[in-house]
């Protein structure tokens, strides 16, 4: 090797050894010329400016007043996070999401995998990974697909294929195997009128095959329109079940083979009470969307948007059902500098359109993640659901929220018939949410990435944790 090559290798080994021990200057030391205009240096606190550029609302006496009102909360929620954003700006600060994100991303960042980890209390969580590849043809494109499992008796496989933009149309296939799905009756009953009819929170298995096609269209005046199908096949279980009871013990015939079975089979499992359970589901739908948005899709932005589907559903294979679905959704968000008051309602209903009765997966589910967050999924089932949010969040760091959440739900007959003020179910919380901005959805109240701990007085504290982190 040359001497001149030699040394400048040297050197620069020298340099990434010394680099470590050269004193760090921190960022508030840095000389800073405020006169400069803002679009030539980086935004400034020292400057009067926010780190992401936005200009701070103007003051008025109606903010003041509210930030007073709302400081009790913020203080507890802020001791609350504090271990966790303590440790997000750890892992900030040493880039490790930079770093993952660079060992398991292409340099042109279109082809890579993702970790995924998710838990809900009530259910097994599941880890795995998701894999994207964005060369193909047409800006847009995208064939995506992601395995997440809990072990052998819990397996999710799905498969994606987003086409040019231009087109709006996307491909999706799904085969998702379960032993620990929850069944607790059809109606707003709660945990002590279930104990009084000597029913509770049953467990089911399930494989679901599903393949979906949808398509999407911008038009004027904030308005989009969407078309959708499907063709699904859904097998149930009543025996290995985990988590709890078999829906075959709690919701079975009352034959004394039935009850005296350790192990109920499907034909236990009462068809009045779990219609559909015993056969299965073969079933195609076919529906369409219209939404109206004028929201401002920016972190903390406000707006307004509306939101009605209706799909029909068609059984197959000699399935008998026959029925059609309406939703409606508002969403009123009220933004401020570094944060924003989300207000929503929802409302669903499914009609008989045949004579068999509607499966009870078919039914109207408001529990879960993206309805009362402080219930199970599966928890209620209804001809009819109505939910409503009251979500306030504030900015944390650059890349998280934390936020207080309150959901109020029901579930009632066909048509909203038998609707009662007593059977309303509340649910309360505190979420800490990690985004990467812009985001389109950021109002949303289902849960990408991060962590909600909710309480619901009828069923307890129940956590629910998503990681995807880049």
């Amino acid at each position: 090797m040359k001497a001149g090559v030699r040394t400048k290798l040297m050197a620069i080994a020298g340099l990434i050894w010394a680099a470590p021990l050269a004193p760090a200057v921190a960022a508030d030391q840095l000389p800073v010329d405020c006169a400069m205009p803002a679009d030539q240096r980086p935004p400034d606190p020292r400057c009067g400016e926010s780190l992401d550029g936005r200009t701070p609302a103007p003051a008025s006496t109606a903010r003041t007043l509210t930030r007073g009102v709302l400081w009790p909360p913020r203080l507890i929620s802020r001791a609350v996070f504090w271990p966790i954003v303590e440790s997000s700006d750890l892992i900030e600060a040493n880039h490790v999401p930079d770093w993952l994100e660079a060992i398991l991303t292409t340099d042109d960042g279109k082809v890579g995998v993702r970790p995924l980890l998710q838990y809900s209390t009530s259910f097994l969580p599941t880890a795995g990974l998701r894999a994207f590849y964005r060369r193909l043809p047409g800006a847009g494109s995208e064939i995506g697909g992601r395995f997440q499992t809990a072990g052998p008796s819990v397996l999710m496989g799905e498969l994606d294929l987003a086409g040019p933009a231009w087109s709006g149309l996307t491909l999706r296939a799904m085969w998702n195997r379960r032993d620990d799905r929850l069944f607790a009756g059809i109606g707003a009953s709660s945990a002590a009128e279930l104990t009084a009819q000597g029913r509770g929170l049953a467990r089911f298995g399930s494989d679901i095959f599903l393949t979906e096609l949808r398509w999407s269209h911008p038009l004027p005046l904030g308005l989009s329109a969407g078309l959708h199908g499907d063709l699904q096949r859904r097998d149930y279980r009543a025996d290995t079940v985990r988590g709890g009871p078999s829906v075959g013990q709690l919701f079975g015939l009352p034959t004394a083979d039935c009850i005296a079975s350790a192990q109920p089979t499907n034909a236990c499992v009462d068809p009045a009470l779990v219609p559909g359970f015993q056969d299965g589901l073969r079933i195609g739908h076919a529906g369409g969307a219209l939404a109206w948005d004028l929201r401002r899709h920016a972190r903390d932005g406000g707006g307004v948007s509306a939101m009605v589907d209706g799909t029909v559903g068609q059984g197959l294979a000699g399935d008998p059902s026959q029925h059609a679905t309406f939703t409606g959704e508002t969403v009123l968000a009220v933004g401020g500098v570094d944060r924003v008051l989300l207000l929503r309602g929802k409302a669903a209903l499914v009609h008989r359109l045949g004579s068999a009765p509607v499966p009870f997966e078919e039914l109207i589910t408001p529990a879960g993640s993206a309805g009362l967050r402080g219930f199970p999924e599966g928890r209620f089932r209804g001809a009819s659901g109505l939910v409503t949010t009251a979500e306030y969040r504030w900015y944390v760091a650059h890349n998280l929220d934390a936020s207080l959440f309150t959901d109020l739900g029901t579930v009632a007959g066909p048509g909203f018939a038998g609707l009662r003020s007593s059977h309303w179910f509340p649910t309360f919380g505190v979420g800490l949410r990690h985004f990467k901005i812009p985001t389109s959805a950021y109002w949303q109240g289902d849960l990408d990435t991060g962590i909600q701990l909710a309480y619901a007085p009828d069923s307890g504290f129940r956590l629910l944790l998503s990681v995807a982190t880049f």
